[in-house]
């Protein structure tokens, strides 16, 4: 569990908003922020109440493992400006200081001190986030007074109401401030869960359906398939460089140690436009770093797929002519499938035998369909892209192959992958596996439909709103959340089955 405390409540306002809480305990907030446990409190102005109140929740709350101590900060740093995240750097003040110019820090605060006596007692590592609130040369009103008082602020401006308007702009600059602090925290509190909803919709939906566990060990395993994506895609850079970028990820999942030089050069070129690819490019070295804390088994299935897939892209990459990727018929179509998504439906396959020991039982069925599971996705997807990624320089559907062969392909994989969730459901496979092998294939059959009856390309939010809770709903009562199509069904002509 982490903590989060703040000294104010309009600081920890914004991220209550974003959290999910379960119950409040004595001014805690117990529940959880990108589906991680957290307790949250306001701990009062000044070092001797931040370290108090810190010291009691640690003792009232024994698992917690991590702090987070966040608020606003003023500038000393003439660089800094309001909004602006700081980590380091932050010198603790006994009370709201006008004359900064004596100070060797970056900002000011008035609880951190506290806040890191409080942790180093209880032995629990400490994070400190601040966001500028003030700049180095902004003054402090002086009927602000030397600390954090509100009842003499407001009687204050009941007697001077000249001051309410700049009392009203400093309550928006606050709320502003505030914002920003708690994406920051919400970041560091689920790095790689934020990380996966800058770089995917599909998955950011379906991976915090799996239970405890399994779901870590696939997100994890979903930003590493998702970094050798990145450099696959890279149709800017000269295929030279694609493939080191390739093979240079192979290494750094056998020695993780090299993560931040690995990193370090290769965003520095650029591989993607796309903000949330880059990010997790420059995040790279966190994704390694929990990738080799994973139980042994798990992170030898994650090493030995990825660097398969990883592989397999390179061999594909290799083939770019003139800044063009031609696959030329079915059987290369299918390899490509396979290298990208179908080794991914073996990985997960590995990982949720792994984690449910009664799937074992029906470990061959699932491995026989776990390929074209990932196949049927891939189709879905390079029928639904295939504009983008010609407007990239990849044409995925070779020019002899009809579309409607390419469609008809990508459905009956789907079935397969309806009979490997509705395995996984009857073999009693926990309700995490069977809502998130349910979902995509749910999405991807809405998707393939659409694409059969009109010229779009995509379902609307509001579908993918309506599925989600289809499928969920049916997992939680312990109904089939696919359905089984006669292979001669019209789209949405369709009959329940079970395997």
């Amino acid at each position: 569990m982490i903590a989060v405390v703040t000294a104010l409540k309009e600081e920890l306002s914004p991220l209550l908003r974003r959290a999910k809480i379960a119950r409040i305990d004595r001014g805690a907030y117990v529940g959880t922020v990108n589906g991680v446990p957290v307790v949250m409190k306001t701990t009062g102005v000044g070092a001797a109440n931040a370290e108090k109140n810190l010291n009691d929740l640690l003792h009232r709350f024994t698992k917690i493992d991590r702090v987070i101590a966040a608020g606003v900060a003023g500038a000393i740093a003439p660089h800094l400006k309001r909004g602006d995240i700081v980590t380091d750097r932050i010198a603790t003040v006994e009370k709201i200081t006008r004359d900064k110019s004596a100070i060797d820090a970056d900002a000011i605060d008035m609880e951190s001190a506290g806040w890191k006596r409080a942790a180093e007692k209880a032995g629990v590592p400490i994070q400190i986030v601040r966001v500028i609130f003030d700049s180095a040369d902004e003054p402090v009103p002086d009927f602000i007074g030397d600390t954090v008082n509100r009842g003499a602020v407001v009687k204050h401006a009941i007697t001077h109401p000249w001051v309410i308007p700049t009392l009203v702009r400093m309550r928006s600059q606050m709320n502003e401030v505030c914002e920003k602090l708690a994406t920051r925290v919400a970041d560091e509190v689920a790095p790689l869960r934020s990380l996966l909803e800058e770089t995917s919709r599909t998955f950011a939906l379906c991976i915090p359906l799996l239970n405890d566990g399994v779901r870590e060990q696939v997100e994890i395993a979903y930003l590493l398939f998702r970094i050798a994506d990145t450099f696959e895609d890279a149709s800017h850079w000269p295929v030279e460089e694609r493939l080191a970028a390739l093979d240079e990820f192979c290494d750094v999942l056998r020695i993780p140690q090299s993560a931040k030089q690995f990193a370090a050069k290769w965003h520095a070129k650029k591989p993607a436009s796309h903000a949330g690819y880059m990010r997790l490019i420059a995040d790279a070295p966190r994704v390694i770093d929990a990738f080799a804390k994973m139980p042994a088994e798990a992170m030898d299935v994650v090493r030995e797929h990825v660097t398969r897939s990883a592989k397999g892209m390179a061999s594909f990459v290799a083939m770019t002519h003139d800044g063009r990727l031609q696959l030329h018929d079915m059987q290369q179509l299918r390899a490509y499938c396979y290298a990208v998504a179908g080794i991914v439906g073996e990985m997960l396959t590995e990982l949720f035998l792994l984690d449910a020991p009664q799937l074992r039982s029906i470990g061959s069925f699932l491995r026989a369909r776990a390929a074209t599971f990932g196949e049927g996705l891939q189709l879905v997807n390079i029928l639904k892209d295939s504009r983008s990624d010609f407007s990239e320089g990849r044409t995925y559907i070779p020019p002899n192959v009809d579309r409607n062969q390419v469609i008809a392909l990508a459905g009956a994989d789907l079935d397969g992958a309806t009979e490997y969730t509705l395995a996984v459901q009857n073999a009693g496979g926990p309700k995490g596996i069977v809502a998130f092998t349910a979902l995509p294939v749910a999405l991807a059959r809405a998707t393939l439909d659409r694409l059969q009856t009109s010229s779009a390309t995509k379902i609307s939010r509001p579908q993918v709103f309506r599925i989600t809770r289809r499928v969920r709903r049916a997992v939680e009562r312990g109904r089939p959340p696919l359905e089984v199509r006669p292979s001669d069904a019209a789209p949405n002509e369709v009959t329940l089955a079970h395997p």
